[in-house]
């Protein structure tokens, strides 16, 4: 084998067998430093493979953007990726090395991982910071994004569920960015210029808004050196980060009703949900969405006659920087729709009337410890659970997490629900069939 098929055996292995045993994220292995400019530098020393992965998270997603410029953050980590394509890009470097890079972009902020040897992180570094720091867009291939940006919303939006969670979000927010699709609508990502993204880039791509975090064959003190080298000499611009005005408070239920072209209903409830700010709160809820989903399953899967009024149902809730929403999609037969909107909302009254059972409260914090400690297991998922945690907050609580977890009582589950789960205040899409004379009209058209 040659040397970058071995080292590329050895990270697809070795960064998916985790640490040894003890605490996943064992603070006596975390060391976190914050450089001059205001570079947050946070290192997890696991020294048995001479591997690491890297993450560079910048708190720059669609959730700062403006009515002006939605769709921006989306495009600029677009326009990065595709400089680290260039010849001499950070890209063809990593992965010429046998390595790992990519990159996302979410409502809270964008993030860029590598996974390599742990030899070549001093030679890294600097073409990291200056890929990420120092970037420089063009007209050209703003334009050249554009198309691409485009056709991937083609394909997105040919998806029922992409559609009706894009219904969802525009619908619970009134004027938070939070209501926009992350890369934006068609419409908004062919008004963006260059300008637009060079302003937005300066504002938000610099060092006291970057947090580096680094998991694996790293000594920490020799890590902060070399990220004082690459990093240190970016300076911030004068002008401070800008605040995001919060949502309003919901009062009313809204509910929107579109039609599609299938043969089945469609239903997605939201409500508003904890922000990190509020952690014991976030951590009841995570207990409530997994109780909540294991219930709406037992419904779908019930011999006794309720298989027909649910066919499927996911529940699901993101912590974020700002309060996000709790969500529960539903699949059911039109007939049906009526009946199991009842059912869903009688199924949330109960958590916010009835404390869950010392039973049902300890398998579902067992479960979540299990999920917590897959979700952990390469270097490359530590280091983007700890981005996600510093992106909003701190990487201590993921580090935390399971301690409050298992601080969660009955009592404190059932507050959240009665205090975030209303049965006044919540967000309601349907997506229904054609009605029977517009379906016959659509097969006669075709």
């Amino acid at each position: 084998m040659g040397k970058r098929i071995i080292l590329v055996a050895l990270l697809i292995g070795v960064l998916t067998a985790g640490a040894a045993a003890g605490p996943i994220l064992d603070p006596a292995h975390i060391r976190a430093k914050t450089l001059d400019n205001g570079l947050r530098v946070i290192v997890k020393s696991e020294r048995q493979w001479p591997v690491a992965a890297l993450g560079l998270v910048i708190r720059a997603g669609s959730g700062y953007e403006t009515a002006n410029n939605c769709g921006v953050a989306h495009m600029v980590e677009h326009l990065l990726f595709e400089e680290r394509r260039s010849k001499e890009g950070l890209g063809p470097w990593v992965e010429n090395m046998g390595g790992y890079i990519s990159g996302m972009v979410t409502r809270d902020f964008t993030q860029v991982t590598v996974a390599t040897s742990s030899g070549q992180l001093e030679q890294m570094l600097p073409k990291l910071a200056e890929s990420v720091l120092a970037a420089k867009f063009t007209p050209e291939a703003v334009a050249h994004q554009q198309h691409i940006i485009l056709r991937e919303m083609a394909d997105r939006l040919s998806s029922t569920s992409e559609v009706i969670t894009i219904f969802t979000w525009e619908l619970a927010y009134t004027s938070h960015p939070y209501g926009r699709p992350i890369p934006g609508r068609p419409d908004q990502v062919e008004e963006l210029d260059v300008h637009k993204v060079r302003a937005f880039y300066r504002q938000f791509y610099r060092p006291d808004n970057v947090a580096l975090i680094a998991v694996g064959d790293v000594d920490a003190d020799e890590f902060f050196a070399q990220a004082e080298q690459a990093f240190g000499g970016y300076r911030n611009p004068e002008a401070p980060l800008p605040e995001v005005p919060p949502e309003p408070p919901q009062t009313e239920v809204r509910t929107r009703i579109e039609q599609m072209g299938k043969s089945i209903t469609m239903l997605q409830f939201a409500w508003h949900a904890p922000g990190i700010a509020n952690k014991r709160e976030v951590c009841a809820t995570d207990l409530i969405y997994m109780i909540m989903h294991d219930e709406l399953n037992q419904m779908a899967q019930s011999p006794e006659g309720d298989k027909k009024l649910l066919a499927g149902a996911v529940v699901g809730f993101l912590t974020q920087r700002w309060p996000g929403l709790f969500i529960i999609s539903a699949v059911t037969e039109p007939a049906q729709e009526l009946d199991l909107r009842r059912a869903v909302l009688a199924k949330i009254d109960e958590l916010r009337t009835t404390p869950v059972s010392a039973e049902v409260l300890e398998a579902t914090k067992q479960r979540i410890y299990a999920q917590y400690a897959f979700s952990n297991e390469a270097y490359t998922d530590q280091v983007e659970s700890m981005c996600f945690y510093e992106a909003i907050d701190s990487y201590r609580f993921a580090v935390d997490y399971i301690d409050l977890i298992n601080q969660v009582t009955a009592e404190d589950v059932q507050k959240t629900a009665a205090k975030y789960l209303g049965a006044g205040d919540y967000n309601l899409v349907i997506l229904r069939p054609p009605s029977p004379s517009e379906a016959q009209r659509e097969a006669w058209l075709r």
